[in-house]
């Protein structure tokens, strides 16, 4: 794998390399001027160096006086979109091995990337010549020593401390100052795992197969800031295959090398990794030894026996900040929230309350001071207290406050427990703003009661026009044909149907205004039913109807109103008489019945010989002006619904999968309700 060097002030040259050379196994490092570049370029760990020229031709003269300083065998290639004889001559004579030209050739680059000679390793120094340790020997820890300081004595005081901390940074910080003090080495750095790596269903992902350098110790920061190792190779690679160190002179570097390159390129001797059973946590890294042998088998034995508590605490630090990371994601989602929040402890303090919440219950220039329990309203504060002595779980209620402009609110009171516990640690109370719903489902049923007056006007106009049309007629002839004795018998005619059809019309709006029945009396059920079927057949003259009772109703009666049942049955005796007019057969079952609250009714099987409600028709028979016929209201049924519910009772409408013709029947209670006027 081939390190690639990148410098460019446009991130966009970078970005092309990584495509053109996606393909291959290369190191891409971007950086924007050269002296960011300079620890690299120093570390002489890079196998070639790109360098954008689109600058002022001096300034790109001068990089690359300055690039030939620091790596004077390191090869150059320089990208221009603006060339010149003269200007390439002086890039070639300064050392750059290729003038390439913008845009970008990727096959051209690739193939010129593959004919760069191998990086020559530096030497291996004499005090970095170390022993792989595949089993690494235990050792006391009070008889090793470093520099007169026992390392047993620095890593259990640091291990103290760093272990009280919070942060994974400050512990690994404070660690290697400990350890640089004991082991006496010029710059170490601590590579660790994103702690949301380690949550189930996140180890796949790519950006989670790295380790990210956290802290360092005598190294340049913008270095470490930009590098991370992988898993999937180099030194990342070994740990997680199984290596617990891995050293300059040991096997598994001195074979792979890019583990090598990348030991190169930070400056390492030493790594040692950072393990929770199996699995890499991270890694640490020294290098510079001060002193000859510093890292002996017997010390790297001792940060051997060290990684163990330390990848505890780093267990319990992310532990730690997942927690903190819900609980301030939890604060942030109920601070956010539209609703007032407020979290009530068992002893009554306010553990939680968002920004609804304060601006609900306390003055709007008190907003910033805390909310106590005493400036919840008495009937709130009084059901949070009964669920924290309880824990019985309260159904929603609505609360409406007098102060603050009639403002509507559905309160909800949680309780918050764990699954051992008999009573709640604490109560979530939240109260939804529904004012703004309340009125426009307000302003919703004025507007359909709106459009029913107005449609209840269309119809009634209409019907009204249509029973005044022969007598208007007739008024018109009158002075002309008053002697005639058919005129005088037509002209009575008329004024009788329309007396009748006008007639019917405004009890079936007195009915539809009423919410309980004017009068209560026993009513025998087959005088009712003689007395409907008589005024069905006077609003409908069919000459071939007829009505058959299966049963002798003369022992049932019905508690109620006596003209509105009347004028109910009549309504549904019509709709079964117009369902087949040529030959309108009409049948009656009456029976009483017992409810599961155990109320009797009364119930009357209204059956016809008509084709029937379909599924889709009775659902919507009852519905105000739906007809299926040419002529007439829609408000039979409608009126008969109603009749029976001011009574406490139901219609109901048989579909026509449930038997054969139409079938309607009215319920009505045989004992007087309670909440209906004597």
């Amino acid at each position: 794998m081939k390190t690639i060097l990148v410098l460019a002030q446009n991130p966009e040259l970078p970005g092309t390399v990584r495509t053109a050379l996606e393909s291959q196994p290369h190191r891409i490092i971007h950086r924007p001027d050269i002296e960011e570049a300079e620890p690299l370029l120093k570390q002489g760990a890079l196998d070639a160096c790109l360098v954008d020229a689109d600058q002022p031709q001096v300034q790109a003269l001068w990089i690359i006086e300055r690039l030939r300083e620091l790596c004077p065998s390191l090869p150059l290639f320089v990208f221009s979109m603006v060339r010149s004889p003269e200007w390439e001559e002086q890039m070639y004579l300064r050392g750059v091995s290729h003038v390439l030209p913008k845009p970008l050739r990727p096959r051209l680059l690739r193939a010129l990337l593959e004919r760069l000679p191998s990086r020559v390793k530096p030497p291996v120094r004499s005090a970095t010549a170390l022993v792989s340790l595949q089993q690494p020997v235990g050792l006391p820890f009070d008889l090793l020593s470093a520099g007169g300081n026992s390392v047993l004595g620095e890593v259990e005081e640091a291990l103290k401390v760093a272990t009280q901390a919070f942060s994974s940074a400050t512990l690994l910080d404070l660690l290697l100052a400990r350890l640089r003090r004991a082991l006496h080495f010029r710059k170490g750095v601590a590579f660790l795992r994103r702690s949301a790596s380690l949550d189930a269903g996140q180890a796949e992902l790519p950006e989670n197969r790295r380790l990210y350098a956290v802290a360092s110790i005598g190294i340049s920061g913008q270095l470490v800031s930009s590098y991370a190792l992988s898993l999937d190779g180099g030194c990342g690679a070994r740990l997680n295959a199984g290596a617990v160190f891995l050293t300059r002179g040991s096997g598994e570097a001195a074979s792979d090398p890019d583990c090598l390159q990348e030991l190169d390129l930070l400056g390492m001797d030493v790594m040692v990794a950072l393990l929770d059973g199996d699995v890499v946590l991270g890694a640490l890294a020294f290098g510079g030894a001060l002193q000859p042998d510093v890292f002996s088998q017997q010390v790297l034995s001792s940060l051997f026996f060290l990684t163990e508590p330390l990848s505890k605490a780093l267990l319990s630090i992310w532990a730690t900040e997942r927690l903190a990371g819900n609980h301030g994601m939890m604060a942030d989602i109920l601070r956010e929230l539209g609703s007032a929040c407020v979290v009530v402890g068992k002893d009554l303090r306010i553990l939680h309350a968002n920004r609804a919440a304060h601006r609900l219950f306390l003055d709007r220039a008190d907003t910033a001071a805390p909310l106590s329990f005493a400036d919840l309203p008495q009937e709130l504060s009084g059901r949070d207290y009964q669920v924290l002595k309880t824990g019985a779980p309260l159904a929603p209620f609505k609360y409406r406050t007098l102060e603050q402009g009639q403002w509507l609110f559905l309160v909800s009171i949680l309780s918050l427990q764990s699954a051992d516990t008999l009573l709640p640690a604490s109560v979530l109370l939240m109260l939804e703003d529904q004012t703004q719903s309340e009125q426009i489902r307000r302003l919703e049923v004025e507007a359909a009661s709106l459009r029913l007056v107005r449609t209840m006007a269309d119809r009634l106009a209409h019907e009204i026009g249509n029973a005044l049309v022969p007598i208007s007629t007739h008024q018109q002839l009158l002075p002309a044909r008053h002697k005639d004795a058919e005129f005088r018998l037509s002209l009575e005619n008329a004024l009788a149907g329309g007396v009748k059809r006008i007639g019917r019309l405004v009890n079936q709006m007195v009915l539809l205004a009423q919410d309980h029945p004017m009068s209560m009396e026993v009513l025998p059920v087959s005088v009712l039913i003689d007395e409907a079927f008589r005024e069905a057949q006077r609003h409908l003259p069919i000459q071939t109807s007829s009505l058959q009772q299966s049963r002798d109703p003369a022992a049932l009666s019905i508690l109620g109103d006596h003209p509105a049942l009347k004028h109910a049955l009549a309504e549904i005796f019509m709709n079964a008489l117009q369902a087949n007019p040529a030959d309108a057969l009409v049948a009656v079952r009456c029976c009483e019945v017992t409810d599961e609250n155990g109320i009797r009714s009364t119930r009357v099987d209204v059956m016809d010989n008509g084709e029937g409600f379909q599924t889709e028709t009775s659902a919507q028979a009852t519905d105000a002006f739906f007809t299926t016929r040419s002529v007439g209201l829609g408000l039979g049924l409608t009126v008969a619904r109603k009749v029976a519910e001011a009574h406490r009772g139901r219609l109901e409408i048989a579909p026509l999968e449930q038997q054969r013709g139409g079938m309607v029947s009215l319920i009505i209670p045989a004992e007087r309700p309670r909440d209906l006027l004597s």
